[in-house]
């Protein structure tokens, strides 16, 4: 699996943003502890906002523990009992296993739901119900070269003209890098109407595989090949391993697009690029192409009834780890955009906004579907050889799309079981 991990991308608060988040007068003294297990990720950075305060929960003190690693924070959680088990988990786990035991309970958000994009929404639900907040963001958004393109584009269509009507003149090599090779394929993929799976009403439906979406294969016709069926160079990047040689023509100007995430930004801001980044638009105005987007959360256990302090906890997550307030102070110590679209709208950063922005466009990485083989290969390398077949061997689009989706549809099936 391709997925990186986000560099810096700026300050995005102030140290008395921070501290102003523990100064919320308490009415009582504190009575009971709230416990919070977390990664080597989070935790120094929970530590820092949360540890030992009595006043964000009145009448609760906070304690977070966290472990020296997410495999040492998963095998504690998969061994947790009602003695040792914590009231509030932040990192991954699987959610849907961990509802199915018994060891999640659900939240209410009311419309504080709407402070987060539909995507961070699903990524915490399970069977209609919301377990957790979605804390930060990890994904990639459009880079467009000013020098170039002096705004961003506003149409996947827009791109692939000014490519076709400037290569020659401006000795351009193509005109869209997949720095990141094939895990950024499902966004240009989505970008011209198929994808992994539907996302068309806004709730994913993982049993409908999209990699042979009719709407996909005729726009990828026409945008992404000639009329002799063959590539006609705009697309670059997208077949593993190594798809970053093409980032080095983006740097040079030789290539106006690209998508990839903040890792490569201070590279590009060195070498003096003048970058915009947007979301990656769809085939029409208005429409935009789904990247995946890997989420954190933080989640009520079922444990927090058992200690006595489910009502404390449940404020804790809603009233601060959904805040604008709380997620901007996570978001300025973990350098990670935040997942609530109120926070990002409240971020200072340049970058920061316009990655946030870029990432409400985005859907969940489910990695439980992703990187299951059973029809042969995972996605990745299936979505590798597809592209790989038509880009590069020339091979028929509908037929190479229509054995990648038989491929996929029996990795997601098996999955699901």
């Amino acid at each position: 699996m391709k997925k990186k991990q986000l560099g810096v991308i700026g300050a995005l608060a102030s140290a008395a943003l921070i501290a102003s988040a523990m100064l919320v007068p308490a009415a009582n003294a504190a009575s009971r502890t709230l416990t919070i297990w977390a990664d080597d990720q989070r935790g120094p950075q929970l530590t820092t906002l949360l540890q030992g305060n009595t006043s964000i929960v009145p009448g609760y003190k906070i304690n977070v523990k966290f472990f020296s690693s997410l495999n040492a924070l998963q095998s504690a959680w998969a061994n947790a009992t009602a003695a040792t088990a914590p009231d509030i988990y932040a990192g991954a786990l699987n959610l849907d296993s961990d509802v199915q035991s018994g060891k999640l309970a659900p939240i209410q958000l009311g419309s504080t739901a709407n402070s987060f994009p539909s995507g961070a929404i699903s990524f915490v639900s399970s069977n209609n119900h919301i377990y957790g907040i979605p804390l930060d963001t990890d994904g990639a958004a459009l880079e467009y070269n000013k020098a170039l393109v002096p705004t961003a584009p506003t149409s996947f269509a827009s791109m692939v003209n000014y490519y076709l009507t400037n290569k020659s003149a401006k000795g351009l090599t193509a005109g869209l890098c997949t720095v990141d090779g094939s895990w950024e394929d499902v966004a240009v993929m989505n970008a011209l109407g198929g994808g992994a799976w539907d996302i068309s009403k806004g709730k994913p439906n993982y049993s409908t595989v999209e990699v042979n979406n009719p709407t996909m294969i005729s726009n990828a016709k026409t945008y992404l090949l000639g009329a002799d069926g063959k590539t006609n160079g705009f697309w670059q990047g997208y077949a593993d391993p190594a798809p970053e040689a093409c980032l080095a023509d983006f740097d040079a100007g030789k290539i106006p697009f690209a998508i990839t995430g903040a890792w490569n930004y201070a590279g590009m801001t060195a070498k003096g690029i003048n970058f915009g980044i947007s979301a990656i638009p769809g085939v029409k105005a208005g429409t935009y192409g789904a990247q995946f987007i890997g989420y954190t959360g933080a989640y009520l256990t079922s444990f927090a009834s058992t200690h006595g302090v489910a009502i404390g906890a449940r404020q804790l997550l809603v009233n601060w780890f959904a805040s604008t307030q709380g997620q901007l102070a996570m978001s300025k110590l973990s350098q990670r955009p935040p997942a609530s679209s109120a926070a990002v709208a409240a971020a200072t950063d340049p970058n920061t906004i316009a990655v946030g922005n870029a990432f409400l466009h985005g859907q969940p990485q489910v990695d439980l579907l992703l990187n299951d083989a059973a029809g042969g290969t995972a996605w990745y390398a299936t979505i590798s050889s597809l592209w790989s077949a038509v880009l590069t061997q020339g091979k028929d689009l509908s037929t190479s799309a229509d054995l990648a989706a038989s491929i996929e549809q029996k990795d997601f099936a098996d999955a699901l079981k």
